[in-house]
């Protein structure tokens, strides 16, 4: 997992060109006349999801992963708090839709020692097929946010 702000240089050593890439898309989309959206940028190895929803609390958002994808959550307006562990190998899958959506969720883990991060405007992570994440949670009160989600393609990194 990888946490930044879109106004920090990222090392570029660090960094795969495709994510560099994605924080530049980031950094030059303005997503406050856009709603829902989904953008094409390199066939399906590259997505750019405009998302605009509204905070709920933890308990009804449930903690995923991504198999084939790598995704850059990019915060852009409002503040949310994300979930984050690592996937272990000791999580229960409530439902799995690899084939639909690239998406497995689990049910609750408590051992999993999940952090919260907050994520307000300008803030982005970046989560790998090892990393559990839980996107849209209240930080005090339901909140609309609008964030862009880029779906990088494994095999391009």
């Amino acid at each position: 997992m990888i946490f930044g702000h879109i106004a920090a240089k990222e090392t570029e050593a660090a960094y795969a060109p495709i994510i560099r890439r994605a924080v530049r898309y980031c950094r030059e989309t303005d997503v406050s006349q856009m709603g829902e959206s989904r953008f094409e940028l390199d066939g399906e190895d590259f997505i750019a999801l405009i998302c605009d929803r509204v905070t709920e609390p933890k308990e009804k958002k449930l903690p995923e992963v991504h198999r084939r994808y790598a995704e850059l959550q990019y915060m852009a307006e409002g503040s949310e708090l994300m979930g984050f562990y690592p996937d272990c190998g000791d999580n229960e899958i409530l439902e799995d839709l690899l084939e639909e959506k690239d998406t497995i969720y689990y049910k609750e883990n408590p051992a999993a020692g999940e952090k919260m991060l907050l994520m307000t405007p300008g803030t982005y992570a970046v989560f790998f097929p090892e990393d559990v994440h839980r996107p849209f949670c209240q930080v005090e009160k339901p909140e609309r946010v609008k964030k862009i989600v880029v779906k990088i393609a494994l095999k391009c990194l």
